[in-house]
């Protein structure tokens, strides 16, 4: 292993961390994509008033290619590796696409993996240091290494240089990145030990201007460390009898399985269901499962709410009214979780929802009573079925 690599608590839950690759080591939170040629590769970009559209990397080769020499500092790891970038800057790509953002605003760069993302100020991504990188030391990039396609952040801590990058999307507000939602990190600055050992030889300061990782949004219980109510040694009030469900037939009965009656449940059972944006889909089961809630089902249905849809006003004189887009595309999730866990719940999904105090279109969040729930194959009841 490289010398003076310090493995963080949280080093098991990499999929890959390999200390002896050259010419970088490899790390990866979740396995590494299947391999796809770079001429094939395409990208989903979206603007802040845009709809996101993909954009094949072909397009793109008139961009000014650029070769620069940089360090990789993996701050959380301890390590840092000095080696040649090739690539186009991210300015570049996001002035011929036009893809913007608010003057205070963030872009989301997310990894063909769907689990990996992260964040950057707009004064950070228009950084000319920002590349878009397919080659490492004179060849293509590896697989290894994010290839065919990654973000290369010299100023910021490694975990922010996204691998085997799939989209790049804009947002008013900070969409915060994998590593703080999962508690691996707070901010994504370099430290001044880091900044004293390459200060001298390459520019590592952060652009002037506004930078990405600002303060999480307060809630009653912060993503991965969910404050647990006491446990209820209440019995539900009415609990299930045998009177009130069909007599069990097929392989459960002929194994004896008798009904069981909830009386040991540790409180009510509830059911949160949540109505949020598509693209948001991934954050959500991220925030989820970091905060250890991970049974939920989730798929996508069409909807709207008080808006009643989109409506654009169309070039055409014959159509006055407009083009209407009555249901839009959401993302449907269904949790049942005891009710001492309903408050965390909510904090999480609405954590990784919200996109600012007021704005429209984050979704809903909706709480019912669950009577019952049957694990069908062991007859488990209550809190012991989910």
């Amino acid at each position: 292993m490289r010398e003076g690599v310090q493995l963080p608590k949280f080093s098991n839950r990499f999929f890959r961390a390999d200390f002896e690759a050259e010419l970088m080591p490899v790390l990866s939170l979740y396995p590494i994509p299947a391999p796809v040629n770079l001429d094939s590769l395409q990208i989903d970009v979206c603007g802040l008033h845009q709809h996101p559209r993909p954009i094949g990397w072909p397009s793109l080769a008139h961009l000014p290619r650029v070769k620069l020499k940089l360090p990789l500092i993996c701050q959380i790891f301890n390590w840092s590796e000095e080696v040649e970038w090739e690539g186009i800057r991210l300015v570049d790509l996001l002035d011929f696409l036009k893809i913007d953002t608010h003057p205070e605003g963030y872009f989301a760069l997310h990894s063909r993996d769907r689990m990996y993302f992260e964040g950057l100020s707009r004064e950070e991504a228009r950084d000319p240091r920002v590349l878009l990188a397919y080659g490492l030391n004179g060849n293509p990039l590896p697989v290894a290494h994010g290839g065919p396609l990654r973000l290369v952040v010299p100023f910021l801590q490694g975990y922010k240089s996204v691998k085997w990058l799939r989209a790049i999307h804009a947002y008013q507000n900070d969409p915060v990145g994998i590593k703080r939602l999962l508690g691996q990190s707070e901010r994504s600055q370099l430290n001044e030990t880091w900044r004293k050992k390459y200060g001298g030889q390459y520019s590592i300061l952060p652009p002037a201007g506004r930078t990405g990782d600002p303060p999480l949004p307060s809630a009653p219980e912060p993503i991965g460390q969910p404050v647990m109510e006491e446990p209820s040694l209440a019995i539900v009030d009415n609990p299930v009898s045998a009177e009130r469900l069909p007599p069990l037939t097929g392989k459960l009965a002929s194994h004896g399985g008798e009904i069981k009656e909830n009386r040991h449940a540790l409180g009510r059972l509830k059911e949160v269901i949540a109505i949020l944006r598509p693209e948001k889909h991934g954050l959500t089961r991220l925030a989820l499962e970091a905060a250890d809630i991970t049974s939920y089902t989730t798929f996508g249905v069409l909807g709207r709410s008080h808006q009643r849809g989109l409506r654009s006003q169309s070039d055409r004189v014959e159509d006055q009214k407009g083009v209407s887009i009555k249901f839009l595309p959401k993302q449907y999730f269904s949790i049942v979780i005891p009710e001492a866990r309903l408050s965390a719940a909510i904090a999480v999904i609405m954590k990784a929802n919200r996109s600012g105090k007021g704005a429209v279109g984050d979704g809903r969040i909706f709480v019912t009573d669950v009577e019952e729930a049957v694990r069908i194959s062991t007859d488990d009841r209550g809190e012991e079925a989910i």
